[in-house]
Parts: C-alpha cells; sequence; structure tokens
C-alpha cells in the first residue's frame, strides 16, 4: 500500500473522529445555550464517542492499513499491549469525563492520571505495532542502557 493511500485512510478516520466529538461539543453547547441538558444523554454520548474512537483507531484503522498482515509474534504481542493501555486511558479518560462535575471529590483527577500515563505507554507498543520500531531498535535502545549503566558502575 503507498503511503498516499494510507495517509488518506487516517485523515478520513480522523475526520470521523472530529465529528463524534463535534456532536458532543455540540450538545454542550445546546445544554449551555438552552440551560436544558440531560446528564443521561450527555453521558450516553461521551460513551459513545469514547468506544467509537477506541474501535476506529485499534481495529478498523489497522484493518484498513492491512496491519494485521503477516504480523509475527513481537508485533501481535506489541498490538495486544497497545490495546489494553489504549483501553486503560480511555477508561481513565471517561471516568474524568463522566465525573468532573462532582465538586470535591479528588478521585476524579485519578482518571487523568491514568490517562496520561496510559497514552504514554500506548505510544510505545504503537509504534512496535505500526512497524515504525523494530525489534531490532528495541534491543539496540536495551543494549546502549546496559552500557550505560556498566559504565555508570564501572566509574563508581
Amino acid at each position: 500500500m503507498t503511503e498516499e493511500k494510507k495517509a488518506q485512510i487516517r485523515k478520513r478516520i480522523a475526520l470521523i473522529e472530529i465529528g463524534l466529538a463535534a456532536v458532543l461539543v455540540a450538545y454542550l453547547i445546546y445544554g449551555i445555550v438552552t440551560k436544558n441538558s440531560n446528564s443521561l444523554v450527555y453521558n450516553g454520548l461521551a460513551i459513545g464517542v469514547v468506544i467509537a474512537t477506541v474501535i476506529l483507531n485499534d481495529f478498523v484503522e489497522p484493518y484498513l492499513l492491512k496491519l494485521f498482515e503477516n504480523m509475527d509474534e513481537y508485533r501481535k504481542s506489541a498490538y495486544k499491549s497497545y490495546l489494553l493501555w489504549d483501553i486503560a486511558s480511555m477508561a481513565g479518560l471517561l471516568f474524568f469525563v463522566l465525573n468532573f462535575s462532582e465538586t470535591g471529590n479528588m478521585m476524579v483527577y485519578a482518571g487523568l492520571f491514568v490517562y496520561f500515563i496510559g497514552t504514554k505507554q500506548k505510544r510505545t507498543y504503537q509504534s512496535v505495532f505500526f512497524g515504525n520500531v523494530t525489534k531490532e531498535d528495541v534491543e539496540a535502545a536495551k543494549a546502549s542502557v546496559e552500557e550505560v549503566k556498566e559504565a555508570e558502575t564501572i566509574e563508581e
């Protein structure tokens, strides 16, 4: 598949995600303007947007980009880790979004913490799954870290 075709697929996925987010923002604006909103509808929309985003990013985009074809065990393992960290980070974001109106509840910020940590971890595995980083790159990086640790031990 050409890079142009891949970029076109990614652009379409991004436009769908922007459309989903726009629906949620439109409902928020509607609620602010009319002072008539339903938290059940908002929560349902927020959950729907997050689930749709996970499905688009974790299943549809890789399928359309043919990333599931000819996967070795290393990339399969990276995909599973990527998927788990993405779901965990989105769950944290959902926890925050659905509960941020509870004043005085500091546990709401735990959702943001989970989101940021999960997103960081997800990106690591995503690079391997998408083929941007190879197994050899990871092993070379580990080896250089070990060399630095050895050099620090020798200096002491």
